[in-house]
């Protein structure tokens, strides 16, 4: 189990939902870079005729000025999102995970681009996998009363 020390701060489901209009245009900027990180690395294998399979690939590719930009605009858009206190995860699949304390344990309470709202959670040693509804039955003080702190 992690302690609260990992994390700067602990959500609650509101304030996850709060920061989601902060979030969702970073995470689309993110898509938008790689997508054209992903065409210009086509085109730089293509033009150098570089083998995908190469062991040096990545610093071949990051010779080219438009690719080192865009690896670095991205890893600055992840460093926005960690700023506010979530962690950007699997950003081609645009996840962010929010730590919250459920029942004396911390969790990430769980967002994928593209949904409304927080509407799921999972404990950290599970990741996305093991990603389950706001309101599972299972967990709470056995009247289906759950509290996400």
């Amino acid at each position: 189990m992690a302690s609260a020390q990992v994390f700067p701060r602990l959500f609650t489901v509101d304030e996850a939902n709060d920061l989601l209009p902060a979030l969702r245009p970073l995470v689309k900027q993110i898509f938008d870079h790689l997508e054209f990180l992903r065409k210009k690395s086509e085109a730089v294998i293509r033009g150098g005729q570089l083998s995908p399979n190469s062991p040096d690939l990545m610093e071949r590719l990051q010779e080219n000025d438009a690719v080192a930009r865009l690896i670095h605009q991205v890893k600055g858009l992840v460093e926005e999102i960690n700023s506010y206190g979530c962690v950007s995860k699997g950003v081609e699949q645009g996840l962010v995970d929010f730590p919250c304390m459920l029942g004396g344990e911390i969790v990430f309470l769980c967002w994928r681009y593209g949904e409304e709202s927080v509407g799921y959670w999972h404990r950290i040693e599970d990741g996305f996998a093991g990603r389950r509804p706001l309101l599972d039955a299972d967990e709470g003080d056995g009247n289906g009363n759950i509290s996400y702190h």
